[in-house]
């Protein structure tokens, strides 16, 4: 049932600013907030952004309190510069977009207003200037962890806002994405972001712009520009000390995340809900198997345990698997186009967004994991299908691999070069790495590890607060309020991540068999995928 609605149109939110830092140290504190007899309350949340490859943080996070301009009110912290830190408003009120649309568009104004976001507060809080009715919403499709809208005012800059989705808490580390957003700031990377809220947040919208697709990946052109994007990324945002030397960041997200599903003991025991999303015959097996892969990976693989035995250090750090900053996943919905003549896309055009799943791994697994992304069409009515006719040949990869060592880089180097012929076949070997990941993070995303109801009634009704004191009927059908037509695109598209789940492992259990790590006969191994890609010996 909704509860502990808490905006209401006559209400004046508490604000408090958040500062980020580009410490990937995760902080154990909460966010507080400073008592003040007057209103509004604010408090500043400060984190250091400076010297980032050797910052430890006393205390972890330290929270001081502001004026009632926002000004900060330690004198310790004066000494820093301007652009050492990000601040960021938040607002610790929810928004829900399943109410109806007079409700929902009223709760993001308040929102906004209390916010202060430029171009979009008021001189008298209590008095909104802003009529709900000339708000519109355009609800932008391709995402799949949030739900995100571009809202429009007239005459005032548009936004896109992002609501989290409802099961996105158990996959996604917010204080630690905001330090992420915190150090790309410091390069001039990433969103601006405009304001938090308790479930999203307002970032600048990009005017002109529009996300990739499936086309454009597989496009030649545009692909080798992505590669060189990449080698950008790669390139201009520094790890810290102990990402260094800490193990990839993927193999620590793989620990967190099959622990969590391990404690749904009644999913993982179920033997028919594993063979039909794992495509496999136990739970154990599903273990048994990755750690299989992961110890073939550093050990008995051609080509990475042989890097990794020091046999060529040189090819090794020039390649695929050196640890930088990667983004973790670029497919077509964090790519943006931003050119507006229509023409071929320049480099400058193209714009790397959403670092929520951004992190130190190789090289190599931020190549991998969008090549496989080639496979998947999102604007699809089956949008959870992998196309494994779709995935990259020989050439298409070895081109890609050639684009981004050349990047940046005063050698060239000929593609039938041994460092391109290497690159290739850490991608080919790493791939089953990034199919599991989005596996994984599909199970999670599902909402299906709970224990079914044993009696659901998809005609069953509850209420909703909604502000002004009134309430709204929301029955299991979830049909939407279009008394308005406010929500412009608001449909229930709700993304398949079970069936996007089997497509993966249909893969990965093909990738294992075509690697010798599990034998093609295997009775525990069900549906299967075969990719043509094989390894440059």
């Amino acid at each position: 049932m909704y509860s502990n609605y808490s905006l209401a149109s006559n209400d004046t939110m508490s604000r408090t600013y958040l500062v980020g830092t580009a410490s990937p140290k995760r902080s154990k504190k909460k966010h507080q907030q400073a008592r003040y007899s007057k209103s509004p309350k604010r408090v500043t949340h400060l984190i250091n952004a400076d010297n980032i490859s050797v910052l430890e943080f006393k205390n972890e996070l330290s929270t001081v309190s502001s004026n009632g301009d926002g000004d900060m009110a330690s004198g310790s912290w004066k000494s820093q510069a301007s652009n050492d830190f990000i601040k960021l408003a938040y607002v610790n009120s929810k928004l829900d977009p399943s109410l109806p649309s007079k409700y929902f568009k009223q709760d993001i104004i308040s929102i906004l207003q209390s916010l202060e976001i430029p171009g979009w507060s008021i001189n008298e809080p209590k008095k909104s200037s802003l009529n709900r009715d000339l708000l519109t919403l355009m609800k932008i499709k391709g995402a799949l962890t949030n739900v995100i809208y571009k809202i429009h005012y007239p005459n005032l800059p548009p936004l896109l806002m992002r609501i989290f989705g409802d099961n996105v808490d158990s996959v996604i580390d917010r204080e630690y994405e905001l330090k992420i957003i915190s150090r790309l700031s410091l390069y001039n990377l990433g969103p601006k972001l405009e304001g938090y809220f308790q479930n999203g947040r307002f970032e600048k919208y990009i005017e002109g712009s529009r996300t990739s697709t499936q086309a454009d990946f597989i496009d030649r052109d545009t692909s080798l520009k992505i590669a060189r994007k990449f080698k950008e990324l790669h390139c201009t945002i520094p790890l810290t000390p102990t990402e260094r030397s800490d193990e990839p960041s993927c193999w620590k997200t793989f620990d967190q995340w099959i622990k969590l599903i391990d404690t749904h003991k009644e999913w993982v025991s179920d033997k028919e809900s594993i063979n039909e999303n794992l495509r496999c015959s136990s739970w154990e097996f599903f273990i048994k198997s990755f750690k299989s892969y992961k110890h073939w990976l550093y050990n008995d693989s051609t080509f990475t345990s042989k890097l990794l035995r020091g046999d060529d250090k040189d090819c090794m750090i020039n390649t695929g698997l050196k640890m930088v900053f990667c983004h973790n996943d670029l497919q077509h919905g964090n790519l943006l186009f931003t050119n507006k003549d229509g023409d071929k896309a320049s480099m400058n055009d193209l714009t790397i967004i959403d670092y929520e799943y951004a992190g130190a791994n190789p090289v190599v697994f931020d190549l991998s994991n969008h090549l496989n992304e080639w496979m998947q069409d999102y604007n699809d009515l089956h949008s959870f299908e992998s196309h494994v006719d779709k995935y990259p040949k020989e050439e298409d990869i070895l081109v890609f691999a050639q684009s981004y060592i050349n990047h940046m880089n005063d050698e060239h180097v000929e593609i039938d070069s041994k460092a391109v012929k290497t690159l290739y076949n850490l991608i080919i070997e790493w791939r089953p790495c990034a199919q599991l990941f989005w596996c994984l993070w599909a199970l999670l995303q599902s909402g299906k590890l709970l224990p079914q109801r044993l009696i659901e009634d998809k005609h069953l009704t509850h209420e909703k607060k909604v502000p002004y004191g009134e309430s709204c009927t929301v029955t299991g059908d979830n049909d939407e309020d279009e008394e308005d037509g406010s929500c412009d695109e608001y449909q229930d598209d709700s993304f398949n991540y079970l069936g996007f789940c089997k497509e993966k492992m249909s893969v990965f259990w093909g990738d294992l068999i075509a690697m010798g790590i599990i034998g093609k006969d295997c009775p525990d191994v069900g549906k299967i995928d075969y990719l043509d890609t094989m390894f440059l010996f």
